[in-house]
């Protein structure tokens, strides 16, 4: 992860551009990762089990505020900041992200679907044999 924010983060040192796209690759990227729980729970709607702590009838007001945030805030970030634009103004978040989400597509359609979450998988049950302290 390191290498790859440095590889991302290297394009600052040639152009001030960059430095306006890195940051909003790692806005966008926080943003998304912290509504897909949300996300997800408006998703399971009233089927969704509510922990001790919620925001009681409000949880569903908010969450929906949230998403609709973070579809305009990544909107937002990904934009152009000069004009006019040009292969040395253009903001290159939306290809970054682009890219990232590419590639989490293609592992979770080749690998992960068959194994993430499937307790089942030889991997889940090593890796919950491990926890447990349990030689198999």
């Amino acid at each position: 992860m390191a290498g790859g924010a440095l590889v991302l983060g290297l394009p600052y040192l040639i152009n001030v551009t960059a430095y306006a796209a890195v940051t909003s690759i790692a806005v966008i990227g926080l943003y998304i990762a912290y509504v897909i729980p949300t996300l997800l729970r408006l998703r399971k709607g009233d089927a969704f089990e509510r922990g001790p702590w919620h925001l009681g009838r409000w949880s569903r007001t908010i969450g929906l505020i949230s998403v609709i945030w973070v579809f305009v805030i990544t909107v937002l970030f990904m934009l152009p900041q000069l004009s006019p634009v040009t292969w040395e103004t253009f903001n290159y978040a939306p290809v970054a992200v682009l890219a990232v989400l590419g590639f989490a597509a293609i592992w979770w359609t080749a690998s992960a679907r068959h194994w993430f979450l499937n307790p089942e998988h030889e991997r889940s049950v090593a890796r919950e044999a491990a926890r447990k302290g349990v030689d198999l």
